[in-house]
């Protein structure tokens, strides 16, 4: 193999070390905005606003109140009509119990979903940050790994087995394994 060969092994060692360089630094900034967030949210997800929570009892809270009230309206009228009032007790006290029943099966389940949607953005945060710590890591393996490459192919080339070239291999060989070792 020709010098020029041999020169452009070389530079495309150089070429992916920088490159390895280069995604390293641009990952480094990414991750110093990114984790902190994603830590956050993994050990404290936030869920529903309180507003929304508030939102979501209220509405809840107001069509049982509409349906009681309803329920009385009607049982007071037919009592006036029919000249009975206590006919209608029985109705309007199981109105009053299925309404507060109703109201606490409700209020349990937004507290449920509450938890589960807390849950869901925990586990989005986990898996977002151990996508992003692999992102980085195996982009800039495969660039130390072209390195690697080009020296060996640079090594085999000369057939020489220069103690230069068996260096420079060498280190980038065990910089390639130390990085997977760290993925």
């Amino acid at each position: 193999m020709g010098k020029g060969a041999n020169k452009q092994l070389l530079s495309n060692s150089g070429v992916a070390q920088s490159n390895s360089g280069q995604l390293s630094t641009a990952g480094s900034g990414i991750n110093s905005f990114l984790t902190p967030q994603l830590e956050s949210e993994a050990t404290n997800p936030q869920g529903y606003t309180p507003q929304q929570l508030a939102y979501m009892n209220t509405a809840s809270q107001q069509s049982q109140g509409g349906g009681v009230a309803a329920t009385t309206g009607q049982a007071n009228l037919t009592a006036a009509r029919t000249r009975n009032a206590g006919g209608f007790q029985g109705a309007v006290g199981d109105a009053n119990r299925t309404a507060q029943r109703n109201l606490s099966q409700t209020a349990v389940g937004i507290q449920s979903k509450q938890a589960d949607l807390q849950q869901q953005q925990r586990q989005e945060a986990l898996k977002s940050l151990q996508q992003l710590y692999g992102v980085d890591e195996g982009t800039a393996l495969g660039y130390l790994n072209a390195s690697s490459g080009a020296l060996e192919g640079e090594d085999k080339a000369t057939g020489t087995n220069a103690p230069f070239m068996n260096y420079l291999y060498n280190a980038q060989k065990s910089a390639g394994s130390a990085a997977a070792a760290g993925a």
